[in-house]
């Protein structure tokens, strides 16, 4: 099962942010999510929408199916 990886996007988010020349406050004016919560999401403390995931790859031009990985499975009961 894959789920998303909160590392892998704040990684993503703060390096393609930095690389475009964007403030938090200019990505969150581009895609309509607050500043703080682009900041939240940059330090893995927040968990955007589909919706959100969706604005953040679209400006930043990321696929968003790269920022899921494969759920490791544990042998415990």
């Amino acid at each position: 099962m894959k789920i998303l990886s909160s590392k892998k996007l704040a990684e993503t988010v703060g390096r393609l942010r930095e690389g475009k020349g964007y403030t938090q406050e200019a990505l969150g004016n581009l895609t309509g999510i607050n500043r703080i919560m682009i900041g939240r999401i940059e330090r893995e403390d927040f968990t955007p929408s589909i919706i959100q995931l969706e604005a953040l790859s679209n400006v930043l031009d990321f696929d968003l199916t790269e920022m899921f990985v494969e759920k490791e499975r544990t042998n415990s009961f």
